[in-house]
């Protein structure tokens, strides 16, 4: 399965996708989706679409500082969850972190969601739990055995 990241062209999509599956730990949580702020963050974020043998299957979005590469959403329609698409984005994703010279990859997931067995299947750490929330991380070494290019 060839999977790649391109430049996000629609944030409607992305907003769609991302509200639809993070709804039941909104729900759960008493969140209340703001539109707003993910219309504000857009601007703010390194936003790319995932595609899987060339059909859109999700979004992946990225923030930077000096060190660190924050991997603020990876959202996959239901449809193709559980097919190895997640697995071999994260694969992507840390080349892509190790692109920008960061030395480590964050991430933050909802205790109760199935990505939780993938992140530590990668071998992403637990670095702290509030309220829920996991934060997770990948020590990036300095080899580079993949190859992407920015489409």
């Amino acid at each position: 399965m060839d999977i790649q990241f391109k430049s996000a062209s629609e944030m409607k999509y992305a907003e769609s996708l991302t509200q639809s599956n993070m709804s039941r730990y909104y729900l759960t949580r008493n969140i209340v989706w703001d539109s707003n702020l993910f219309i504000n963050n857009w601007a703010k974020l390194d936003n790319f679409d995932i595609f899987a043998d060339g059909l859109r299957v999700g979004v992946v979005r990225f923030s930077y500082n000096e060190s660190t590469t924050f991997l603020r959403d990876l959202q996959l329609s239901p449809e193709f969850q559980g097919k190895g698409i997640g697995s071999k984005s994260l694969d992507i994703i840390v080349e892509h972190a190790r692109q920008h010279k960061s030395t480590k990859l964050l991430l933050r997931v909802f205790s109760e969601n199935p990505a939780v067995k993938l992140y530590k299947e990668k071998k992403f750490t637990q670095t702290v739990e509030v309220n829920g929330l996991i934060e997770m991380e990948f020590i990036l070494s300095s080899s580079l055995p993949f190859s992407i290019t920015r489409v």
